[in-house]
């Protein structure tokens, strides 16, 4: 009898068993479901922009400085695990307006915006901050500090730290950490840093070469002067890309500069992305320039420009598709950046997507018709489409917002020898010589000419001597379209190889 019992009561413990194993299967993986929806919930990304704060000092000549404080509390933003930072380069196109906060939260993809002043009288400093909620326009935090000058570098951090606060973001780095990474305890090299960056922040040759003697200008008051050095780089790479002066003369400094500022602060994300540009554009060490690219991407989730470098070089590798999600990063993170814009058509270009690419062209050109590079591109993209006289009219729209760029001249001789025109290719041969005289014209370019006009020697002459000068440009060689009348011949092959492009 109790056998039978024992039996009964393992008949029902078995039952239940798998009554609850065959709930369990039903109902557990909901609640874990809806445990998973709620912890992602929780990690929905916050946002801000930070819009330049308005130099409230009599002197209209400080506004760098006003510049400065908001790229300090910016990028120090972009270090907050979880925090989309909006970049610099489409917060700044605020400036001097009368900003509507829901309409400019909107165009810059955020949930929230900081705004702000600064008033800067001689060792004081008067800093206003409100954070607004872009969908209700009501004010989440603000604050007014008044301060000694000195204490510019902690000012930062409180903003920066109030901030983080509000909007529950975990620190990565708590207040002492974040106030030692100010890099200099010069306040007046701090001034010539920011100076440095308001010229290059306008990318032309002339306010390059002003900021690199303003960055020189800070490490010769404070030698370990990081950023400074960062800076330094960035500019010689900028000169470097655009053939503004030759290769030799711009990437080893802007190795150099890079170098320096890892060995002094190997957290900067900036100069891992010059040193993956100089791995790419000159040393020609695919390799280890992607590495640096996702070293500096991983260092700073908010450097756009990082992830912008990064598309061209996966472009160049033909890595299309991860080209465009790349790229489309770098956008997110700066929807109104025109050079960013005219990248992905750029990308486009190079893919073969004429049509796509001409489209991403013309939407970058609406925000900005001057924009010399948008208007280059979208001249390459009418010559392969045979759509010539267009392409001459966006070459000359090049060459108006570019005047004397060797470049553009190059571009516009190409076509003319494509088109027949050899008379006219050639009068552009004898413009980029008298140029040469005067300024760097980068060899590429003048084979470029020789190869529209099918002179396939000289256009093999000049192309050599591109890989003397260890011209950036080569890196297109495999996908540039104009050098389809030459391409064919064995001495391409052999200098493909030569330049190491993978297959």
């Amino acid at each position: 009898m109790q056998t039978i019992v024992r039996l009964l009561k393992m008949r029902i413990v078995i039952a239940l068993l798998i009554v609850i194993a065959i709930l369990g299967y039903f109902i557990f993986p909901k609640l874990k479901q809806g445990v998973k929806n709620k912890n992602e919930a929780i990690k929905i990304e916050q946002s801000i922009a930070v819009l330049p704060f308005v130099n409230m000092s009599n002197d209209p000549g400080q506004e760098y400085f006003s510049d400065g404080l908001t790229d300090g509390i910016l990028n120090s933003l972009a270090h907050l695990e979880g925090l989309k930072v909006c970049s610099r380069s489409s917060s700044f196109q605020f400036r001097g307006k009368d900003v509507d906060i829901k309409e400019a939260g909107k165009k810059l993809g955020v949930h929230t915006v900081l705004e702000g002043s600064v008033q800067l009288e001689k060792d004081r400093i008067v800093i206003t901050a409100n954070l607004i909620n872009v969908k209700d326009s009501v004010s989440l935090w603000s604050a007014k500090y008044d301060e000694n000058i000195d204490n510019i570098f902690a000012l930062q951090v409180k903003i920066v730290n109030a901030i983080a606060e509000k909007l529950e973001i975990t620190l990565l780095q708590n207040e002492d950490q974040v106030a030692a990474k100010k890099r200099t305890t010069s306040i007046e090299a701090y001034e010539l840093y920011l100076k440095g960056r308001s010229f290059w922040n306008l990318r032309t040759p002339p306010d390059l070469k002003k900021g690199i003697d303003f960055f020189q200008q800070a490490i010769a008051l404070d030698p370990l002067y990081a950023a400074a050095y960062s800076g330094l780089a960035d500019c010689y790479t900028a000169l470097g890309y655009g053939s503004f002066l030759s290769p030799k003369e711009t990437f080893p400094k802007a190795l150099e500069a890079a170098t320096k500022a890892l060995a002094l602060d190997s957290t900067l994300a900036e100069p891992h992305a010059s040193l993956g540009f100089y791995k790419f554009y000159y040393d020609w060490d695919w390799a280890a320039a992607e590495q640096e690219f996702r070293i500096a991407i991983s260092l700073n989730q908010n450097y756009e420009l990082g992830y912008d470098w990064y598309g061209y070089y996966l472009t160049a590798m033909k890595r299309y598709d991860e080209a465009a999600v790349i790229l489309k990063k770098a956008r997110d993170l700066s929807p109104l950046s025109v050079p960013i814009s005219t990248d992905m058509g750029f990308s486009l270009y190079y893919s073969g997507n004429y049509d796509q690419a001409l489209k991403e062209l013309q939407s970058s050109l609406k925000m900005n018709p001057k924009f010399g590079l948008g208007h280059l591109w979208s001249g390459r993209v009418y010559q392969e489409k045979k759509m010539f006289n267009q392409s001459i009219a966006e070459y000359e729209k090049t060459l108006l917002a570019s005047p004397g760029w060797p470049v553009a001249f190059a571009a516009l001789g190409n076509v003319y020898g494509i088109m027949g025109e050899r008379e006219k290719a050639r009068e552009i041969l004898d413009t980029l010589f008298v140029l040469s005289k005067t300024k760097f014209v980068t060899s590429y370019g003048v084979a470029l000419v020789y190869s529209g006009i099918g002179d396939k020697d000289k256009a093999f002459e000049w192309i050599n001597k591109a890989y003397d000068e260890r011209s950036n440009w080569l890196v297109w060689l495999k996908s540039d379209p104009r050098w389809s009348p030459i391409s064919s011949d064995k001495r391409f092959a052999e200098l493909v190889h030569r330049v190491g492009l993978p297959d």
